[in-house]
């Protein structure tokens, strides 16, 4: 298989960092988009060839800008992109906001990786077979209602809970992929989404969590996965010749294809978050898919 350079944000640790060795030691090029430069680095020394390392802080819209920008400088394609980071700290009692405002785990977790997806589309479409991997979450299966609040997304006026914004995040991320695979129809590019699973987690990275949670966590490791075995499916949906053709589809973590939840898929759902989503990141999408009716091509960058 010949060598891809794939974007992988969130590097540094857990699922992260078992990917980016899986996806180097195969041969491929790897982008180590952390938000600390420092901890990519570490990485980067670690894995040894085939990395780069680079600063994401997907908190922040001019982190975005300014990765983005330096990647169409200094690479010359962009095959893959796993929008891997994600912001989840449960020992969090009160919303922070970002310095543009938002709620920071919406923003983290939905709008960053929408608006990083975006300003990267020229490559991924120029891309021989461009993928881009969305995660959520096996979680949701545990909160069949769960929605995305199109009136108040960041909590301004309603009960925040790092749980109840983290999920709200990955199913605003399955509806993202529904959508933008269809925007990507008449494209040789692919979106998919993976839904992770319990996966065994350092509890040393969350030294302010609850002694409840440490041993709710301590239980659930019992059942869960190694970072190493999820990663596999990562590797698989961004390289398998088999994902080639398929696309707007949730992977579960042993690579099989499993449906979206329904609210995720109603047409009226995706348009209203999707409106949403790029009202408030203040720009248009970079590429939309015309219809049937107009050569079922999109229509092009912004």
């Amino acid at each position: 298989m010949p060598a891809k350079t794939i974007i992988l944000t969130g590097a540094n640790s857990e699922i992260g960092k078992a990917a980016a060795k899986h996806l180097a030691n195969a041969g491929h090029v790897v982008i180590l988009a952390c938000r600390s430069r420092e901890k990519a680095e570490q990485v980067r020394h670690e894995i040894g060839k085939n990395t780069i390392a680079a600063e994401l802080d997907l908190a922040s819209r001019r982190s975005i800008h300014e990765f983005t920008d330096w990647a169409h400088r200094e690479l010359n394609r962009i095959d893959g992109l796993i929008n891997n980071a994600a912001d989840f700290n449960l020992s969090e009692t009160e919303r922070e906001l970002t310095s543009d405002g938002f709620e920071r785990i919406w923003f983290t977790n939905h709008l960053a990786p929408v608006l990083l997806t975006d300003r990267l589309m020229d490559y991924i479409i120029a891309s021989p077979q461009g993928r881009i991997i969305n995660i959520s979450s096996k979680g949701l299966l545990a909160r069949p209602f769960q929605t995305v609040d199109t009136e108040d997304p960041t909590f301004g006026n309603r009960h925040f809970t790092p749980a109840a914004a983290y999920y709200q995040s990955k199913m605003a991320q399955s509806i993202y992929t529904v959508w933008l695979a269809q925007q990507l129809t008449g494209t040789m590019a692919t979106a998919n989404c993976i839904r992770v699973t319990n996966v065994k987690i350092d509890i040393n990275r969350f030294p302010d969590l609850p002694q409840g949670l440490k041993n709710l966590y301590t239980l659930k490791a019992l059942f869960s996965i190694t970072p190493e075995k999820m990663a596999e499916t990562y590797a698989a949906a961004v390289l398998d010749p088999g994902f080639r053709n398929i696309s707007g589809a949730l992977i579960s973590h042993s690579g099989k294809q499993v449906p979206f939840p329904a609210y995720a898929k109603d047409p009226l759902c995706i348009e209203r978050v999707m409106s949403l989503t790029y009202r408030q990141l203040g720009i248009a999408p970079a590429v939309t898919f015309t219809g049937a009716d107009d050569q079922s091509a999109p229509t092009g960058f912004r």
